[in-house]
């Protein structure tokens, strides 16, 4: 699944402010759950609806989503409690990737580019 990149950005800001009230880090549980609903906040302000449902079924998730975080978070010695850290737990076990829509407008540009060589070396093929 392809979300915009402006959603990420705002995922690890909320994370982060979210793990600077707590002293120690939190438990995976809760900030599994911070994850979820920040996630959802972010998706139904994009227009994207059942974010979670479609997650778990591209990831091919054998718990739910809530579930599979928490046990990642708690199962890992070496996890660090960021902002980047967690939201890379979530594009590894979904397997998602963010999209700018500057990235769209030159992706565009190369389709469009490649187009115009192909029209090209079909003429010059012609003569």
């Amino acid at each position: 699944m392809q979300l915009p990149y402006s959603m990420r950005e705002s995922l690890v800001d909320e994370i982060d402010e979210f793990l600077q009230a707590f002293s120690p880090d939190p438990e995976p549980e809760q900030l599994a759950n911070f994850l979820v609903e920040q996630l959802e906040s972010y998706a139904d302000s994009e227009g994207i609806d059942d974010i979670v449902p479609t997650l778990e079924e591209e990831g091919e998730l054998e718990t739910s989503l809530l579930e599979t975080l928490e046990s990642e978070m708690s199962s890992n010695d070496e996890f660090e409690y960021t902002g980047e850290e967690v939201v890379s737990l979530l594009e590894r076990i979904c397997g998602l990737e963010w999209s700018d829509a500057d990235d769209e407008d030159e992706d565009r540009e190369d389709d469009e580019d490649d187009d115009e060589d192909e029209e090209e070396e079909e003429e010059e093929e012609d003569f």
